[in-house]
């Protein structure tokens, strides 16, 4: 087989459509080539794309001019928590009425009416803006989903928005779909997160009736270096530190931790870590929390008193 023609050199480096190809001079004959894979309907891609920012920047060459992506695919691409469920799954464009959305294989089209969206651009792509996106997850996300969601437009490390953005946001759309959810999950949504992880972990920690601890609160001494803890309990000395595979892997990493949790014990800091594989029995990790608490000044109400057994 004979190797095919070389593109020209505006098509070389990412998605384009059939359309601009042809106006370039590419015969369909060309575009129909083994090299080229067609991720959409009147695209063209070097190499399928699999993530759901990768299948938008593919999308994005045939975008209507009143069109724009949304809900999950808009989190996606401003870099917002996901469930791993979505990673997989169409992708969300939409248009607002009475404009027409996009009906083709691989995309969730959706005509959006009535509650505005403010429209942004990243990386030259239209679409919706943060907290906007975040309220028209609500139709899409478990309850759990939206907090951790939340948390990530309000984390620790570039921020997306503020807990006041989030509060606005659904005061002005007081009657959007899944509003009751969302409303909900933002009651649990606290600025200053770094993983949707710690965020599971926060959620674990009040439904086991525990108290509350503060998010990645400063806990090193005056005049010590600067640490962080996951999730404190100031009052009774303890924090619980999520810790996640990239600790492990990277050996940076996991020498200044060795470090940092040698400095809080010497500071009388309780501190219990939270491996990914400890998150499968809920009680367990609830468990020992509450025993540190308890060994540290905590004293629980008699309803929670079965935390400080164990078994």
């Amino acid at each position: 087989m004979s190797t095919p023609a070389p593109l020209p050199p505006e098509l070389r480096y990412g998605p384009f459509s059939v359309a601009e190809a042809r106006s370039l001079g590419v015969p369909d004959a060309r575009l129909r080539r083994r090299d080229l894979v067609t991720p959409f309907r009147g695209v063209r891609t070097i190499g399928q794309p699999t993530s759901v920012v990768e299948r938008a920047h593919s999308f994005a060459p045939i975008l209507g001019s009143d069109q724009f992506f949304s809900h999950s695919t808009a989190a996606a691409l401003w870099g917002m928590w996901l469930p791993r469920r979505l990673s997989g799954s169409d992708i969300d464009v939409s248009a607002i009425h009475p404009r027409r959305e996009p009906r083709m294989t691989g995309v969730r089209g959706h005509r959006l009416g009535g509650a505005s969206v403010r429209l942004m651009l990243r990386d030259g792509i239209p679409l919706s803006a943060p907290v906007d996106t975040w309220r028209l997850l609500g139709s899409q996300l478990s309850l759990d989903e939206l907090v951790a969601s939340g948390d990530s437009l309000v984390r620790r490390q570039n921020p997306l928005a503020t807990l006041d953005e989030l509060v606005a946001e659904l005061d002005s759309h007081p009657a959007v779909p899944g509003i009751v959810r969302l409303r909900r999950a933002l009651s649990w949504v606290r600025a200053g997160t770094d993983s949707p992880r710690e965020t599971d972990l926060r959620l674990l920690i009040a439904r086991a009736g525990l108290p509350e601890p503060t998010v990645n609160e400063r806990v090193s001494a005056d005049g010590a270096p600067v640490r962080f803890g996951d999730l404190v309990f100031r009052k009774w000395r303890t924090i619980v530190e999520y810790d996640g595979r990239h600790h492990r892997a990277d050996a940076r990493t996991f020498a200044s931790d060795v470090l940092r949790l040698e400095q809080l014990a010497a500071d009388d800091w309780s501190v219990i870590r939270v491996l990914n594989e400890h998150m499968s029995d809920p009680r367990a990790v609830a468990r020992r929390i509450a025993a540190a608490l308890a060994r540290n000044g905590w004293r629980p109400p008699r309803s929670k008193l079965h935390l400080l057994r164990s078994s």
